[in-house]
């Protein structure tokens, strides 16, 4: 079963599949992510400015460790989209759509024709020619996720036109955007700001659609919260985080200890 698969196998027992954040230029990290235990790595592109070789060698990287590689594209524009998708990721992540227009479209740009508008010319996506034509194009509308990010108040009204979208794979919350959408940025726990989260999780549950939520930061009780409503994804952290975090530790015993032998 290859890496893919396993992901929508999980969907379908309605298990949780957890990430982190990457979007260094070293492929040790993502490479080391898989041996670790990650199902996949939220590879990003919106925020972070990577250059197109940066994004296919995370991406091999990536699944070298023996996970999925997802790619958060800058926007949704086909010319920024479709030299990814060539790459042969496991799923793209669109940012910030608001209606169910602008769900079509990102569909529509990564399916070929006549069902989509995509331009023909994969690269890594069909093996670097050693799959055939015929088992590529048989396959490729399965062979990676088409994931919406849900991270604005407009976004959540429009939500359960935007699940009947024929393609949409999931939705995951960006929970910054969103509250800041609210008038609320970073008061995650506030009501307002929960009540939000929660009508995300509720029409997704009612569309039997997978949903999750993405945050850079080391939130354990956001965490809890979202898993424990039954999330399919979860992205938690970055390299940076997790260096200063246990750095913080480390530092702490060793002053600690220092301060001990006097």
């Amino acid at each position: 079963m290859n890496r893919i698969s396993i992901i929508r196998e999980k969907l379908k027992r309605n298990e949780l599949c957890f990430g982190t954040h990457c979007s260094t230029t070293d492929a040790d990290f993502y490479e080391m992510c898989g041996l670790l235990g990650y199902d996949y790595i939220w590879i990003d592109n919106e925020h972070a400015g990577m250059t197109q070789p940066m994004i296919k060698n995370a991406i091999i990287a990536t699944n070298a460790g023996g996970c999925c590689a997802i790619v958060r594209v800058p926007d949704h524009d086909m010319a920024h989209v479709k030299p990814i998708i060539e790459c042969g990721p496991d799923g793209v992540i669109f940012p910030m759509v608001n209606t169910a227009e602008e769900a079509r479209h990102c569909v529509s740009i990564c399916t070929y024709p006549p069902k989509g508008t995509r331009g023909f010319g994969p690269l890594r996506a069909i093996d670097y020619g050693m799959k055939s034509f015929d088992e590529y194009v048989a396959t490729v509308d399965d062979s990676f996720l088409k994931l919406m990010q849900c991270e604005h108040v407009e976004a959540v009204k429009n939500l359960d036109e935007i699940l009947e979208v024929p393609g949409v794979d999931g939705i995951i919350c960006g929970p910054m955007d969103l509250s800041a959408s609210a008038g609320r940025l970073g008061k995650f726990h506030e009501p307002e700001v929960k009540a939000l989260m929660q009508t995300i999780i509720d029409k997704c549950k009612a569309h039997k659609k997978p949903f999750g939520l993405s945050y850079g930061l080391l939130d354990m009780e956001l965490m809890k919260f979202w898993v424990e409503q039954g999330a399919s994804f979860f992205s938690l952290g970055t390299p940076q985080d997790y260096f200063r975090e246990m750095s913080k530790d480390v530092i702490k015993v060793a002053r600690a200890t220092e301060a001990g032998r006097k």
